[in-house]
């Protein structure tokens, strides 16, 4: 299961609309998916003071079980003064060290120009990497312009179907290497 983390509280924003683009390959493609909007499910702030031991039923333990069960991650975030949404830092300020551990993570951000999405991009590949996970080669940098109606162009949609491709091959591969390893034991 691929788990789409959405960092924008806007209700018509085009990093909704883009992570629902992508929602759709990865299901076209057979493979499940599932979005955390953060706006929703993930709205207090972050309490250091819960990190290092969150109550059971704390959003920190309950956002830290789903990262666990996923196959891979789908961080989407909108651009905000050259990065990365306040929103989706406070949820990955949450996660541990290991979180994303072995698991490929994908990247969409969509700004006001093609340029500060790439910004964000690049951030978010070194804060992946910081929490041990994978980012896959190809991202989805967007700007508004690229949608009509909510609708990716073709270009935005060629760049989609390569993050999934890279997503489901990686997570396919993590799964095989589970696979075997457990049919050595």
């Amino acid at each position: 299961m691929i788990l789409g983390i959405l960092g924008s509280a806007s209700k018509d924003s085009n990093t909704r609309h883009g992570l629902a683009a992508v929602a759709q390959r990865i299901r076209a493609a057979g493979g499940e998916f599932e979005t955390v909007d953060l706006s929703v499910e993930f709205s207090e702030p972050h309490d250091i003071g819960d990190y290092d031991d969150p109550a059971a039923h704390s959003q920190t333990a309950a956002i830290r079980r789903r990262i666990a069960e996923a196959d891979g991650v789908i961080l989407a975030t909108p651009v905000y003064h050259g990065s990365y949404s306040g929103l989706l830092k406070n949820f990955l300020d949450h996660l541990e060290g290991d979180a994303f551990a072995g698991k490929p993570v994908g990247i969409l951000a969509n700004g006001g120009g093609p340029r500060s999405a790439v910004a964000a991009c690049d951030q978010l590949r070194t804060v992946v990497r910081a929490i041990s996970g994978w980012a896959v080669p190809a991202h989805v940098a967007t700007a508004n312009s690229d949608f009509t109606d909510g609708v990716p162009g073709a270009a935005i949609a060629g760049r989609m179907d390569a993050m999934v491709a890279d997503l489901l091959m990686f997570t396919d591969a993590r799964s095989a290497a589970a696979g075997s390893r457990a049919a050595d034991v």
